[in-house]
């Protein structure tokens, strides 16, 4: 690994802007899927998906459970929902084959027909690890997503399930772009047993060893290439400590692959710019308000500060 990180600041995301022509249309801005939401734990769709759609991306897909489509669409009318077939979420997790109506369902058709147009995709938050469709979710579009971001559940899942791990890890051995991890401490801790906090040469190492992009989220937030290259976000922030925020980081991320940025940029671009959100948010709401829904909210004028808006590199 490089022994002294890049500094992440308003210079070096400049540098990265992807173009947007006047000519674009929705299409051209790309397709994203968010798979996430589960009961309780809706609000981590609608902070994904929202958060993407102010990336700039074309369209975003929310695939989640029945029961979640109207709200998340009430909230989130700009998204497009797409249910989870009931019998997918329940039942005998070893099984790929589930019954539907008196008929059998292939989940793995099922994940691979809704990715097939698909150009980022972002699985996890809101999830919990035991759901039966989740594991069989994450091996599909390991094989398939032309991007993959994991993040909350699908972290949990992927610490503890070796065959979703090899299909994960062989991403790049397989001529794939890499996966996109985004742990905060905890989770990481669960990914690379023995990690030290702190011991940036073990997360880097990580990376390397496993062909991913390691987003490290901490008050300090670290990004790990897979070919050792080791960024560093320094402008830490309290009012980010809330839960959802990192729904929110993921969706931007990944609606920035949807784009067209590689991996590496997109996560120091996300990381920057979600950053550079809250230290606006905190300027006008103080840093024990403000709340992670709000953080979307400042995108526009980050855009403008990094001059973005231009919709061309500088």
């Amino acid at each position: 690994m490089d022994q002294t990180p890049v500094i992440l600041n308003e210079e070096l995301i400049m540098s990265k802007c992807p173009t947007r022509p006047d000519s674009g249309h929705k299409g051209t801005f790309g397709r994203m899927l968010v798979y996430a939401g589960s009961e309780g734990m809706g609000g981590a769709a609608y902070m994904a998906a929202s958060s993407a759609l102010r990336s700039g991306v074309g369209l975003v897909y929310i695939l989640t459970e029945k029961a979640l489509i109207t709200p998340l669409m009430t909230m989130c009318p700009e998204a497009l929902g797409i249910p989870i077939p009931e019998s997918l979420t329940g039942g005998d997790p070893s099984s790929k084959l589930v019954p539907l109506r008196g008929n059998f369902v292939d989940m793995t058709k099922v994940f691979s027909g809704i990715l097939s147009d698909k150009d980022a995709c972002l699985i996890g938050p809101g999830i919990p690890p035991s759901r039966r469709d989740l594991a069989e979710g994450i091996a599909v579009a390991a094989k398939e997503a032309k991007h993959l971001v994991l993040d909350a559940g699908a972290l949990t899942l992927l610490s503890s399930n070796d065959q979703v791990r090899d299909a994960v890890f062989s991403r790049v051995r397989e001529g794939r772009a890499p996966a996109v991890l985004t742990p905060h401490i905890g989770e990481f801790l669960r990914l690379c047993p023995g990690y030290q906090i702190g011991d940036m040469q073990r997360a880097s190492a990580f990376a390397m060893e496993n062909g991913v992009v390691l987003v490290l989220k901490s008050n300090e937030t670290n990004i790990f290439s897979p070919y050792g290259k080791w960024y560093s976000n320094q402008g830490g922030n309290s009012g980010l400590a809330k839960g959802g925020s990192g729904d929110v980081l993921a969706g931007l991320l990944t609606g920035l692959l949807a784009q067209g940025l590689a991996e590496e940029d997109a996560a120091v671009c996300a990381v920057g710019i979600h950053s550079l959100a809250g230290k606006l948010c905190a300027e006008e709401h103080g840093k024990r308000a403000m709340l992670p829904t709000m953080l979307w909210q400042y995108y526009d004028r980050c855009f403008k500060l990094l001059k973005w808006e231009e919709g061309m590199n500088i």
